[in-house]
């Protein structure tokens, strides 16, 4: 098939476009036609080609109804969803929302109607996987994700305790570079709770790292949040706390635990490895899409 895959326009680097090089990844492994529409950190696409079987629009940030109505006239229009919890992101896809031929979201908490199918995000194994058998850690904990107030300070909290620890927060490191961290890294840390700097204990949805750091072959603490046990039944969670503080010593004290038991980590970090690569890479989230295109038909 010759699949489109619109980048979101939303400029910079940024995850949904992260989602958007992934899923043509996956297209060439598959042995699909992937189209690129747009680039990394571009404006939004206007056009697109009438010679797709499908277009896939990674977030629909930047569309409009009129642009729907226009790529609808010459092919099939899946938006695939990933920040429905955000209220000035969920105002700008309600209006599109019912105008797609077919609407993902990553969250069953969408709110937009039960037209909305679910569909997580998933891993790509082109770029996140083991290294090699026999691993050099690093480091004891790292995190990498985007920069808010709230991780900021726990990675503050964090740092006093670890010597060995990594923080990245400035979305520049190559998907390589991030891959090799993880690799390297005893206990990764996810407290992703924060995505709203006005509500710092709103944990929601599982975001990309949720699927790469077992991708790549290591272990993982969460935060527990809406959609993680239906992807990763057994994920090592802990429940949000808005006081960075009491966070930081609670952490501290899962991830003592976790450095103290390597055999049992390890146990589950290849678990979780082999649990991503049957059911959650992006060619398995691909072959859903199609197989609701050609329902839809």
């Amino acid at each position: 098939m010759k699949i489109g895959v619109m980048y979101s326009g939303i400029g910079g680097r940024n995850g949904a476009d992260f989602v958007a090089e992934f899923l043509l990844n996956a297209l060439r492994v598959m042995g699909h036609a992937g189209v690129p529409l747009g680039t990394h950190g571009g404006g939004q696409v206007e056009e697109v080609p009438g010679d797709l079987d499908f277009v896939i629009c990674s977030s629909g940030r930047g569309l409009t109804p009129k642009l729907v109505d226009r790529f609808r006239k010459r092919t099939t229009v899946v938006l695939w969803t990933h920040n429905d919890e955000l209220p000035d992101w969920k105002a700008i896809i309600s209006r599109i929302s019912p105008l797609v031929d077919i609407h993902f979201s990553y969250t069953k908490n969408h709110g937009y109607g039960d037209h909305v199918l679910y569909l997580p995000l998933a891993a790509d194994q082109t770029v996140y996987h083991p290294l090699h058998s026999e691993v050099d850690y690093d480091f004891d904990v790292a995190m990498i994700g985007s920069r808010r107030s709230w991780r900021t300070r726990f990675a503050e909290g964090i740092k006093k305790v670890y010597s060995k620890a990594f923080f990245h927060f400035d979305m520049n490191l190559s998907h390589e570079e991030v891959n090799s961290i993880y690799n390297r890294t005893r206990v990764v840390l996810a407290p992703v709770q924060d995505c709203d700097d006005e509500k710092p204990a709103a944990a929601w949805g599982c975001p990309c790292r949720t699927f790469d750091v077992p991708a790549s072959g290591a272990f993982q603490i969460q935060v527990n949040r809406g959609g993680l046990a239906d992807v990763y039944p057994d994920a090592v969670v802990l429940d949000p706390v808005e006081d960075v503080v009491q966070a930081v010593e609670r952490w501290i004290e899962e991830v003592d635990f976790w450095l103290a038991n390597p055999g049992e980590r390890d146990r589950i970090a290849r678990k979780h490895h082999s649990r991503t690569i049957e059911d959650h890479l992006y060619q398995n989230r691909i072959q859903t899409m199609i197989d609701e295109v050609l329902l839809s038909r």
